[in-house]
């Protein structure tokens, strides 16, 4: 409910409107859904249901609500530039053969204020991806049509709550569908503050990840051939994040600000984040191969 107001805010005011708006609410109870039945009783573009469900399933569900044949996709507490949508269906209007249009996102900087989120800034920037063949788009900023989406079988909906997105995108890749890229239409999503916050974030995208089986950390590569044993996957994993992202840190940058803690937390925010991706993909793993063999079967190439 925190971040609605200024979701709809940023929705209300884009360049070009969306001529509908499918939205599924989990049945929040923390007034989000009297907030959206408001938004729905006065605005005939949004179509709106309210069933619990991950979000996997809410996305397919809103895609299935939608009458348009082009779909847009974000997330719903992200800001919105206010070209987004604008830019991100454009490449449909120029090329009518393009069936999918990967969007771009940044950090918002106005959330990197904790000496973790400042850590976080010194070793991967703003955040901006880029934008190219081999690029995996996530539900954040993207679109597509309704046939890519049938074609794929939707979003795979066995996933606990993370990695839907990536397996999703993948299958677009590997399915060879025409790809445009939109890299001003721009969505900005805010950073935790605390170390523990970001390491409770690495650790569910290592558990998303290890159920789907896909971007395996090598040392779990190593556990599942029998090298070595289930409690070294994490530091290892932690290892090997410290040794490949401290070489990209800005340490110029931090010390130009003079801004000694931030740089400090570098070691440890990479520390964790990797120990938590290794201590998640393990726990993400068991549960893949008994609830998630449907989505594992979606890709051509496991542990991409």
């Amino acid at each position: 409910m925190r971040s609605l107001p200024r979701w709809r805010e940023d929705l209300e005011h884009q360049s070009r409107q969306p001529d509908e708006i499918a939205i599924v609410d989990a049945e929040s109870t923390d007034g989000t859904t009297e907030a959206l039945r408001e938004w729905a009783a006065g605005d005939g573009r949004v179509k709106l249901r309210i069933e619990k469900c991950n979000a996997a399933t809410g996305r397919n569900l809103a895609i299935g609500m939608a009458a348009h044949d082009r779909v847009v996709s974000t997330d719903m507490g992200v800001r919105l530039d206010p070209r987004w949508f604008e830019e991100i269906v454009r490449p449909f209007e120029t090329d009518p053969t393009v069936e999918i249009v990967a969007g771009s996102y940044a950090i918002d900087m106005d959330s990197v204020k904790s000496p973790a989120a400042r850590a976080e800034y010194y070793v991967e920037g703003n955040g901006v991806p880029q934008l190219g063949p081999g690029f995996v788009p996530g539900n954040r900023s993207i679109a597509y049509t309704k046939k890519v989406w049938s074609e794929l079988g939707g979003l795979p909906e066995d996933l606990t709550l993370y990695a839907d997105d990536s397996v999703f995108g993948m299958q677009m890749i590997q399915a060879g569908y025409k790809m445009a890229y939109a890299s001003h239409a721009l969505v900005y999503w805010s950073r935790p503050a605390r170390l523990r916050e970001f390491w409770r974030e690495m650790y569910n995208y290592g558990k998303g990840n290890g159920e789907a089986g896909i971007r395996t950390p090598a040392a779990f590569r190593f556990h599942k051939m029998g090298f070595i044993p289930a409690w070294l996957v994490a530091p290892l994993t932690a290892v090997r994040t410290l040794q490949k992202m401290i070489g990209q840190t800005r340490i110029r940058e931090a010390l130009s600000r003079g801004d000694l803690v931030g740089l400090a937390y570098v070691p440890l925010l990479l520390w964790g984040n990797g120990w938590n991706v290794g201590r998640g993909y393990l726990v993400g793993d068991k549960i893949g191969e008994i609830r998630c063999q449907s989505c594992r079967a979606r890709l051509q190439k496991r542990g991409t």
